[in-house]
């Protein structure tokens, strides 16, 4: 998202009256994500103004501050749950829609991003026009997927076989999810207790429960899949080699 400049069809702009400003809520870790997420939104909208936060806390302060018309965010952050952080956004500004891009697999978070509140939800690998599609639709008020996830989602719900690897992770709650991802980032019970604002016990309660949906018999092949999962953003058990 930060290479070329990418040239829109004159049926891909929208039309802005001059006068017309609106802020553009960017949220990511990484400033060149942010600065390539710029880049690209001021070929949309030249009126963009653009306020960034690399954490939940400042996203949610920025909102209630500025009221964005729209918000860009990835699921990575630190300080907590990705999917809490859209739900507050959207009780913040109820209004503004949300797109998520993020590098793990849409077809392991899109349809939670989604229920959570969000408008569309884009992997950081597609095209930048692609990109600039799914901003446009969101903007627009429409749900933005991928084709390739929208059909994923239709043979799902027309398929009869047992649950895969995936539809078991799919089965984890919000909070478990969180507690997924921050053990892939390498934390201890401590550790994540303390970035969730738990208790140990508590988070030991959460790692039980992820081992028994997803099938997992042992923390280490709990650590080894949290590991790999935050490496790739999927989940791969060994016999699916």
């Amino acid at each position: 998202m930060t290479g070329d400049r990418v040239e829109l069809d004159e049926s891909e702009k929208v039309e802005v009256s001059p006068s017309a400003s609106a802020f553009a809520l960017l949220v990511d870790e990484h400033p060149i994500v942010r600065l390539g997420l710029m880049t690209l939104l001021r070929q949309i909208d030249s009126q963009f103004k653009f306020i960034e936060a690399d954490t939940s806390k400042l996203a949610i302060d920025l909102t209630l501050m500025h009221s964005p018309s729209i918000a860009v965010i990835d699921l990575s952050l630190a300080g907590g749950s990705s999917f809490e952080l859209i739900k507050k956004l959207r009780l913040a500004n109820p209004s503004m829609p949300i797109l998520v891009v993020s590098h793990h697999d849409e077809r392991l978070y899109a349809e939670r991003a989604v229920r959570a509140g969000a408008r569309g939800y884009a992997m950081k690998t597609i095209p930048a026009k692609l990109m600039c599609k799914a901003v446009q639709s969101v903007r627009d008020g429409k749900v933005w997927l991928s084709e390739s996830l929208r059909d994923e989602l239709v043979n799902r719900i027309a398929a009869t076989d047992g649950a895969t690897v995936n539809d078991q992770f799919r089965s984890l709650s919000d909070r478990e999810m969180s507690v997924f991802h921050l053990i892939g980032m390498g934390l201890k019970k401590g550790g994540i207790a303390r970035e969730l604002n738990l208790s140990p016990h508590t988070v030991e309660s959460y790692r039980t429960n992820i081992k028994q949906k997803m099938g997992i018999a042992s923390g280490a092949e709990l650590y080894r899949l949290a590991f790999l999962h935050s490496q790739n953003g999927v989940i791969v058990r060994p016999d699916e080699h």
